[in-house]
Parts: structure tokens; sequence; C-alpha cells
């Protein structure tokens, strides 16, 4: 038994904003750098500038689309191998009983705790079927208020 893809998928980091996003959020960075360098906080309107520059830089030179393969052996996303002993629990969120993501628990990190994975009703239950071959299914993760705020802010 090799290491073969017993499943692959694929889905768009594209995130759709519309032009009035980047207004906003442009007037806002340039609000809170210029408010901190009037009450001379020189150093938060360095960091916001900092951030802003990688989110950016970030965004644009991500991948379009990212591929997924369940193998045997490890689960390779973003051309990276994770082993399945390196995940605790796996679940898949829901909202209006549509499946939004496919949520991988890590073991052990302790800069990030879970991988958030796009996936469609048709995914969600083939990987339903697999993924409990390898993995704890877990039923109790729910969809926290950061990630409903990140997802309708498109961040």
């Amino acid at each position: 038994m090799g290491n073969e893809i017993i499943y692959t998928w694929s889905f768009s980091n594209d995130k759709n904003r519309w032009p009035l996003w980047y207004i906003i959020a442009l007037s806002i960075v340039i609000w809170l750098v210029v408010w901190w360098f009037l009450t001379k906080q020189y150093v938060m309107s360095f960091l916001i500038i900092l951030i802003t520059w990688v989110y950016f830089f970030v965004e644009n030179n991500s991948e379009e689309i990212t591929s997924i393969y369940i193998q045997n052996l490890w689960i390779n996303i973003w051309n990276s191998f994770y082993e399945y002993t390196k995940f605790q629990s796996f679940n898949v969120i829901y909202t209006w009983n549509e499946a939004r993501f496919l949520r991988l628990i890590l073991k052990n990190n302790v800069w990030v705790k879970f991988i958030d994975l796009s996936i469609d009703n048709n995914v969600a239950s083939i990987l339903k079927d697999i993924l409990p071959n390898f993995i704890t299914e877990d039923d109790k993760t729910e969809i926290s208020f950061s990630d409903k705020l990140i997802k309708f802010l498109k961040l």
C-alpha cells in the first residue's frame, strides 16, 4: 500500500471585494496613522503601516487556486505535507445547512490552532466518509463570532 491519492479538490482564494471595501480600509488605515502620529504614538503608526503592507503583500502574492490532496499517509495543503498524527480532529462547519469549510484542528501548535479549507456540500459528504479513517471527527466545533466577522468583512 503506497501513498496513493484518495481524494482531491480545489477552491478559489479570491475574496471578491468591491472597490468601496478598499476605500473604507484605506481610509481607516490613514485615519489611524494620522491619529497615532498626532497623539505621538509613532510606534503604533509604524506598526499599522507595517501590518497593512504585509497584509497587502500576502494577499497579492497568494495563489489564486488552492489544491488539496488527501493521501494514505498525509494531507497535502498548499504544497505542505501534514501527517495525520499532527491533527487532533476535524469538523465540517455549516452555515444554513450549507457546508462552508473543513476545519482541521492541529495538535500542540502554539501559533496556528486550526486550518480552514473551503468546501461545498458534495466535498463535505465525501470527506465525512474518508477522513474518519485517519482523524477523529469533532461535531462540537462551531463557527465563532470572529470567524463570522472575518468572513463578513472578507479579510
